[in-house]
């Protein structure tokens, strides 16, 4: 089964936004706008295309998954799955924030907002 009409809208409006963002960001750079700035923005980019990823695994999960259980295929789709995950970089998220490296500790004033 493939998307939804009502699924597609949502999704569509996230990649909107997600577009939205990448062009944003697009003119920071062009712009040579703060680092921090732009980051930020590519961040916000990151997080639309992952709210668009899950809203398309969950109805996977809710229909194809489901109707090729009951039958009797739940061999290929999980094969299917395991495919999409091994291309993820990371499959979970921890609330661990990396420390800075000790050279930077050592610097002041190397970077200043530039907006």
């Amino acid at each position: 089964m493939a998307l939804t009409d009502a699924n597609k809208e949502r999704i569509k409006a996230r990649l909107a936004k997600a577009i939205g963002h990448l062009n944003a960001v697009h003119r920071m750079v062009d712009e040579k706008k703060y680092c921090i700035d732009v980051l930020n923005q590519l961040k916000a980019v990151q997080a639309a295309l992952d709210r668009s990823s899950e809203e398309i695994l969950r109805q996977h999960l809710e229909t194809c998954v489901v109707d090729a259980i009951q039958k009797q295929d739940s061999k290929r789709v999980v094969e299917e799955l395991m495919q999409v995950f091994r291309q993820s970089p990371v499959l979970y998220e921890t609330d661990e924030q990396p420390s800075a490296p000790d050279f930077l500790a050592k610097q002041s004033g190397c970077c200043k907002n530039q907006n």
